[in-house]
Order: C-alpha cells, then structure tokens, then sequence
C-alpha cells in the first residue's frame, strides 16, 4: 500500500470522497477511532495489515456486500485486488 495516507483499509479513495472533500473526515486512517471504528478499520488494525486486499480471506463475508453498494466501492474492491497480487 505504501505511504497513501488517502487510501483507505477498505481500498476506498478518501480524496474523492464526500466527507473528506468537505472537511466532515480526515480519512480512516487519521481519524481517531474511539471504541466502534468501522469494521475494516479495526479488522486491518487487529491484523496489523495495512488493507484488507492483505488479508488471508479478502474478500470475507462482511465486506463481500460493501464492495457492491457503488462504484467507488467496486473501484475499491479492483484496488484491493490488485494489492492481493501484488504480495
């Protein structure tokens, strides 16, 4: 994954999303996360991956319906499957 700070655990593009265009996030990977971070967010970080393209059952069944709700997250879900290649 590299230094992209703007990258997300999930593969998602925080420069291009929203809430972090409009000042509301900083990105999950400065954000601090009190007891609830989202799920790859404390997944990744329980594993100590850096996203979840890394992890052994990418895509699990948690994020298998996340990857499909958008373009932005199927373009996440490509992102990730090229860092599983990558390894």
């Amino acid at each position: 994954m590299g230094n992209d700070r703007m990258i997300a655990y999930c593969g998602v593009n925080c420069a291009v999303c929203p809430d972090c265009t409009q000042g509301k996030c900083s990105g999950c990977r400065d954000t601090a996360w009190g007891d609830d971070p989202c799920l790859p967010v404390g997944c990744c970080r329980a594993k100590g991956i850096e996203a979840c393209g890394q992890c052994e059952t990418f895509p699990c069944g948690d994020m298998a319906g996340f990857y499909e709700e958008s373009e932005g997250h199927r373009e996440a879900y490509r992102r990730m499957c090229a860092v599983r290649n990558t390894q």
